[in-house]
């Protein structure tokens, strides 16, 4: 059995060249590297593997979505909180 990382690649480059699609979608498709049930099996579910495809391979996945995979804005850092007050002290009990 080939391993995940070898389906993954496969698929990941043919969401590229293609788009992403759903399962439905990928059935019909006629120049599917594999079948659906064999590209699905090692996963789970056809989300865990998209989502696997988006971890490991993110420029293809960015190739599949039509997404810009410019540096991400970066964010201010954020403020710091302001020093809390000292609490009260405790009144003394009283001597009898």
């Amino acid at each position: 059995m080939v391993n995940k990382k070898a389906i993954l690649n496969q698929l990941a480059d043919y969401f590229a060249k293609n788009g992403m699609m759903t399962p439905s979608e990928y059935k019909v498709a006629e120049d599917a590297p594999m079948r659906y049930m064999a590209a699905k099996r090692p996963f789970g579910s056809w989300a865990r593997m998209q989502g696997m495809i988006k971890a490991n391979f993110p420029d293809q996945w960015a190739k599949a979505m039509g997404v810009d995979m410019t540096a991400p804005a970066v964010k201010e850092a954020p403020k710091a909180a302001a020093p809390k007050k000292a609490a009260p002290a405790a009144p003394k009990k009283a001597k009898k």
